[in-house]
């Protein structure tokens, strides 16, 4: 977007039908295609047979296309990306630091409209219906993502945290609110396995579908949750402010 350069997210090929416009629908497929790991299934821990054995690493030989390795941390990364649009027509970049957060700030709104859920899956939807509603009599939206799963084990368990820690924090966001004069508050709980808590006027448990629960967070005004690029993500699309927990006892001042 900064130089005028067309891009087409290929991480988001297999979510095309989705959103607005992440990728082109006519370079879908080559997308799929080049993302091909020709021995991924047998060394799929290797990074050296993901970049010697993949498609696009072996289409890039003949010239088709010109193929980047992007990393922000090198000095002079922002040359040699723009250098090689200037000998192809093609670039394929790749790396897990291709990204610039002062730009993504810079064209939020761009960015906000291509990442958009198409209406088709959420209209009509009783959960989304229900929170908009309710946002249109003064609610405050809370969105609280219990990111359970795979946390478990991941960094050994740090993220991964009980109810009551949760119920804790909504305790507290609900008195700081409260504060401020804001009496009506509702929390709607997220989480990627079953949760009990208990349902009530101003608090309900969602059980959608990933995609509508990432609508419904992207209508939040505030969202909790361990660090999670789910939550980081609605916040994006939404203007939602994101108070992530780094341990159980985070202090989240409103």
């Amino acid at each position: 977007m900064e130089y005028n350069i067309e891009f087409q997210n290929s991480t988001f090929s297999d979510l095309t039908k989705y959103y607005s416009n992440p990728c082109n629908a006519q370079t879908n497929s080559f997308l799929k295609f080049l993302q091909i790991d020709l021995l991924g299934p047998v060394f799929h821990h290797s990074k050296f047979v993901k970049k010697v054995f993949s498609v696009v690493w072996i289409i890039s030989l003949f010239g088709i296309l010109k193929l980047v390795r992007f990393d922000r941390a090198k000095p002079n990364c922002l040359a040699i990306l723009l250098n090689a649009f200037e000998k192809s027509d093609v670039v394929y970049v790749g790396g897990w630091a291709f990204r610039v957060p002062e730009l993504v700030e810079k064209h939020r709104v761009e960015i906000q409209k291509k990442y958009t859920l198409k209406s088709s899956y959420f209209e009509g939807n009783a959960l989304v219906d229900k929170t908009k509603k309710l946002k249109d009599e003064g609610y405050k939206l809370i969105g609280v993502h219990l990111r359970r799963g795979d946390y478990k084990t991941w960094k050994k368990g740090a993220y991964y945290y009980d109810d009551e820690i949760y119920k804790k924090q909504m305790e507290s966001i609900s008195g700081q609110l409260k504060q401020q004069g804001i009496e009506k508050v509702l929390f709607i709980l997220f989480s990627n396995e079953s949760i009990d808590f208990q349902q009530s006027a101003n608090l309900f448990t969602s059980k959608e579908k990933w995609y509508i629960d990432h609508y419904i967070m992207s209508l939040s005004d505030y969202l909790i949750g361990p660090p999670s690029t789910f939550t980081l993500w609605a916040s994006i699309i939404g203007n939602a402010k994101l108070f992530y927990l780094f341990n159980k006892d985070e202090k989240i001042t409103i």
